[in-house]
């Protein structure tokens, strides 16, 4: 009996050990004032002097860079798109529970201690890869999600965008006890101030700041959900927008759990997206699984809602096209003979929704379906079930009434 136990524990410390092997070590990157570990994922697949994406990757408290690639599956994802990974990672002697130490002024503070730190990574792998330095881009969770927006806050024209998972403003905290104040969702002010401590951070800094996601679980009890409002504020207010959404996408990818909301600027773009997580505690949303936009494995820090966020975190980085729902946006009150529809697929079947009071003219098994609209704004969506029963659920059509 203990032999089989034995060989249970040897089999999951080989798989460990193989999977960690993947991430390769970077001992010299630079200066390292803020004492971290740097690893690098690179594809095989990637071309020969093309320019690659690069992400930055910031794990949770008591997680490693080889957990949170593991969870979050951008592994997976560079090897099937041909982009890098950089994973920084926090050591125990910083901090006993392995977070970055986005409460500390010395470590958030512009070229200075951590923020630093991963700055000098970022520049390493810039100066000895072929990296398209438009396409810059960063996410973390937690710890990793609140020193991610330090890095965006100091470090504005290096990244094109980020994502944050139960994360908070930047210097939400100066301290200890400011820190749990946030936690707590305590630390709460207006835009403008919010915005100013950004400002401050970069007095000559004319450009645009980074699109920024955010991700935030309603049943977080580790991050409460105000701070994911209070960054929406910070970034909306920073990029000269308004508070409130310019749309807002319920059963977001026909997930009932998920509402999308999206602020855009004068140039019709998006700069904000926030997603509010109906059933989601302090984790990552994966969807683990085979198919192309499956991924992620479940665990401490990561539940299973049918919803791959690094595949979507892609999508709204420009990593990968949109799964988009063709059709029109505005309508008229009862508009007839109104024709919805996504790319064809050969021995793909489709399964349509759309409000209640629309009527349907044609069969919704195909690729486009025709109905009769009914008297109120309502979502179309759409799953497409392909010949290996790997389904591919395309992004919420959000339809109004003209006024």
């Amino acid at each position: 009996m203990k032999f089989k136990y034995l060989l249970m524990f040897s089999v999951w410390l080989f798989s460990l050990n193989s999977y960690s092997q993947k991430l390769n070590r970077v001992k010299h990157f630079g200066k390292n004032p803020g004492h971290l570990k740097m690893f690098l994922y690179q594809p095989k697949n990637l071309t020969p002097n093309e320019k690659t994406p690069l992400i930055v990757v910031l794990h949770g408290c008591l997680q490693s860079a080889s957990s949170v690639a593991k969870q979050s599956g951008w592994n997976k994802l560079a090897d099937e798109n041909g982009f890098i990974v950089l994973y920084p990672q926090q050591r125990i002697k910083n901090n006993p529970q392995k977070c970055f130490s986005w409460y500390r002024k010395k470590n958030i503070k512009k070229n200075r201690g951590e923020n630093y730190s991963i700055k000098q990574m970022i520049d390493n792998v810039k100066a000895n890869y072929s990296i398209d330095t438009s396409k810059i881009f960063i996410t973390g969770l937690s710890a990793g999600a609140a020193m991610s927006v330090a890095l965006m806050a100091n470090y504005p024209e290096t990244f094109k965008a980020g994502a944050i998972f139960a994360g908070a403003p930047y210097r939400v905290a100066n301290g200890m006890i400011q820190g749990m104040m946030s936690l707590l969702g305590w630390r709460i002010k207006s835009p403008e101030k919010w915005g100013n401590i950004v400002r401050k951070a970069n007095p000559y800094f004319k450009g645009n700041y980074p699109k920024l996601i955010i991700y935030q679980g309603k049943n977080d009890l580790i991050v409460n959900k105000r701070n994911g409002v209070e960054l929406m504020k910070q970034w909306t207010n920073i990029n000269s927008i308004s508070q409130e959404p310019t749309e807002c996408v319920p059963c977001f990818a026909n997930n009932p759990d998920i509402e999308r909301n999206t602020y855009k600027n004068k140039e019709f773009k998006e700069v904000v997206v926030f997603y509010k997580i109906n059933k989601l505690g302090h984790a990552l949303l994966v969807d683990p699984g085979n198919c192309f936009n499956q991924g992620g494995k479940t665990g401490t820090f990561a539940k299973d809602k049918n919803f791959h966020s690094t595949y979507w975190t892609a999508i709204d980085f420009g990593l990968l096209p949109s799964p988009l729902i063709y059709g029109k946006k505005t309508v008229e009150k009862l508009e007839k003979n109104l024709e919805f529809s996504v790319p064809f697929t050969n021995k793909s079947k489709y399964e349509w929704s759309f409000p209640k009071d629309c009527k349907t003219i044609s069969k919704t098994d195909s690729n486009s379906v025709t109905i009769n609209w009914g008297e109120s704004n309502g979502t179309i969506n759409v799953i497409e079930t392909d010949s290996n029963f790997c389904k591919k659920i395309f992004s919420t059509l959000n339809v109004k009434i003209k006024k």
